[in-house]
């Protein structure tokens, strides 16, 4: 009841683009709501008659309604239950079945705990889910409070007149007392959080949130939560139990698939004008392919050819895994086998949903095709409803620069977390996003930090490699600003690519999850090798 409506909108259209795309459900499912309008419309009829004097009703009619109401239905729950059997995956994305926190428990591992958030007009809560329990507590504020507090801490991470602003330390403190202070012992001893944002929360990287009462204004000081634990996020518990009751099969051959700094002709804004997105909220997407000019006029982003190239070299991957310029295409990418690459790169643009009067989803900038595209398969924009029907085999899908809105714009947030559920739903198991641009030579140290914390066989998990990654530049005061180093978040598993928990195959049992029991030891191995190759570097 809770899940964001951008979420809800992505996966119905996500939805929808699967089943137009494979006869056999879009078979099933109009079986399905013809047998249901038959039921519904019969079930009218039945009222009707029966509201009738008992010498107008007739038992025959009666009995041939309800004969042919059973009938529907019973068409309908054989058509329901052969899309479940047959396309499990689709099932599982248009009508998520209820999670039972039992269930959910059981793929914890010992040291990890998951939060949720329910945050209402007059009373907020928070639910920390351990494998040894479950504890709710109250939260002193509203939603709207939250939201103005989320709204104030991310002002200091916009560019003003050519820098940022000071962040509000104790703002930052405050907020994580109103969220934290009723569950902060059961926090004890984790090293895993898994965050399920919700409202304005999901517009905020959590790891900027200051744990202790701060004595200055030194970021080289302050004590944020990513400093304490390892962080990840998840856009519903469904997407993270998911991810934890699969296991891998195949891994790919291929280390990694990089499209970015794609072909777009416009200037970056001045000081006291509008982006480039902002002016497109001016206009209106129109129901078929995007517009080629409207994202020819976004800003270049040139900048991320050297990120990808930096990130290819840790990999060892060869020249021929990057897509740049004219290559960066969606037909390119469309023409290659995704489920044989580790690591997905896009180093472009996000459009997120408001960002265009008539877009309703988030989608990623690829470079325009030379003419005006006829279909949305090679416009240029990859919708998240187009992510959701690739085939994909990633161990990490990495989103950076994904939202480039300036002058008081959309921040990520939920649209992110749209993105994030159509990711998953191809086939990833975990990402890392960023939520705002952050200038190049940060971006390059922070990914290029975060790549060579997890090596080439990512055998350290996303979630600690990122956190090793922030922490060296919090302790560079150039780079302590949040600004630098909060932009990007792991949204998934956020534990090794090793790690039995994880993959995309048949579910794991729920009883007797030795992996799930053993996942605090192997994340300590995996930090311990972490810490060494940081030693040798």
């Amino acid at each position: 009841m809770v899940r964001s409506s951008v979420l809800e909108k992505t996966i119905a259209q996500a939805a929808a683009k699967l089943a137009t795309s494979d006869p056999a459900i879009a078979e099933l499912i109009d079986k399905a709501q013809t047998a249901q309008r038959e039921r519904d419309v019969s079930k009218i009829e039945l009222a009707h008659e029966q509201s009738l004097t008992d010498d107008e009703r007739s038992a025959k009619v009666e009995a041939a309604l309800q004969e042919r109401i059973a009938a529907a239905e019973k068409t309908a729950t054989e058509a329901r239950k052969a899309l479940d059997a047959r396309f499990p995956d689709y099932a599982n994305l248009a009508t998520p079945k209820p999670l039972e926190l039992t269930e959910l428990r059981k793929r914890l591992g010992d040291r990890e705990g998951l939060v949720t958030f329910l945050l209402g007009r007059k009373q907020s809560f928070v639910q920390l889910v351990k494998r040894s329990g479950i504890w709710i507590a109250r939260v002193p504020e509203s939603a709207g409070s939250i939201q103005d507090t989320v709204k104030a801490l991310r002002r200091a991470l916009e560019i003003q007149g050519g820098s940022v602003n000071e962040f509000d330390l104790e703002a930052s403190h405050e907020l994580y007392k109103n969220l934290f202070k009723g569950i902060e012992p059961q926090m004890e001893g984790l090293d895993h959080l898994i965050v399920v944002p919700s409202g304005a929360l999901a517009s905020l990287p959590f790891g900027l949130l200051v744990t202790q009462k701060p004595a200055g204004n030194d970021y080289t000081k302050a004590v944020w939560l990513t400093q304490r634990i390892s962080i990840s996020h998840v856009p519903s518990l469904q997407a993270f139990y998911t991810l934890r009751a699969t296991r891998t099969i195949i891994a790919p051959p291929k280390p990694l698939l990089g499209f970015g700094d794609p072909v777009l002709q416009g200037a970056s804004a001045k000081k006291g004008e509008e982006s480039s997105l902002a002016k497109m909220g001016q206009a209106c997407r129109p129901d078929g392919p995007m517009d080629r000019q409207t994202l020819l006029d976004l800003a270049p982003l040139p900048e991320t050819a050297q990120e990808l190239k930096n990130v290819a070299t840790i990999l060892r991957a060869g020249n021929d895994s990057v897509f740049m310029r004219d290559r960066a295409t969606e037909t390119n990418l469309r023409a290659l086998k995704l489920d044989q690459y580790r690591v997905l790169y896009f180093a472009t643009h996000g459009l997120l949903p408001g960002e265009l009067k008539c877009q309703a989803a988030p989608g990623l900038v690829l470079t325009p095709p030379a003419d005006q595209s006829k279909d949305k398969d090679s416009d240029g924009l990859l919708e998240a409803s187009e992510i959701a029907s690739l085939r994909i085999n990633a161990d990490l899908v990495v989103l950076s620069a994904c939202n480039t809105a300036g002058g008081g714009g959309k921040f990520g947030g939920e649209a992110l977390s749209g993105l994030a559920e159509a990711f998953f739903h191809a086939g990833a198991r975990s990402m890392i996003v960023s939520h705002w641009q952050v200038p190049s030579a940060a971006t390059a140290q922070l990914m290029s930090g975060t790549f060579a914390f997890l090596g080439p066989q990512l055998a350290t998990g996303s979630a600690p490699a990122l956190r090793d990654s922030q922490m060296k530049l919090i302790a560079n005061k150039a780079t302590a600003h949040p600004f630098f180093w909060a932009a990007f978040v792991v949204v998934g598993d956020g534990l090794s690519a090793s790690t039995p928990a994880e993959g995309s195959a048949a579910p794991t049992p729920p009883t007797a999850d030795p992996a799930a029991e053993s996942a605090g030891a192997k994340r300590d191995s995996t930090r311990k090798g972490a810490k060494a190759r940081e030693k040798q570097t």
